[in-house]
């Protein structure tokens, strides 16, 4: 199979600060995906990250986060070899820079830092 990768890019970073102080909270992000067929065997995968402060689990911090980027396939022998690979290597390609660009940005805004655990990509639930 051969694969195009044309770019990677951040539609969206938000960040809201809610001033909590303590040291015992507990991360809790969620992790989507939507992936969605172009033309000519191109396809356009979406990365989405939510933290969301909520009374049942109250984090000092709302980020959400979302990347997309867009693959083309030549040479496939059947569409679940894009799925397989959509779903899982490509994730694995733009998790990385996600996680980065959220480190980056709550460091700048002067927060303590922020590490996402370590996943299985598999973690990324379909986006309705």
């Amino acid at each position: 199979m051969k694969i195009n990768h044309t770019n990677i890019r951040a539609k969206n970073i938000n960040l809201h600060d809610y001033g909590l102080k303590g040291h015992n909270f507990k991360i809790n992000p969620k992790y989507y995906k939507k992936i969605t067929k172009l033309e000519n065997d191109s396809y356009r995968l979406e990365l989405f990250i939510d933290i969301k402060n909520t009374k049942e689990n109250p984090f000092p911090i709302d980020l959400s986060v979302d990347f997309e980027t867009t693959f083309s396939f030549a040479d496939y022998e059947s569409d679940d070899e894009i799925k397989n690979f959509l779903n899982i290597n490509a994730v694995q390609m733009i998790f990385p820079f996600m996680r980065s660009a959220i480190n980056s940005v709550v460091s700048s805004a002067l927060l303590p830092p922020l590490v996402l655990p370590i996943i299985d990509v598999r973690q990324f639930k379909e986006k309705i």
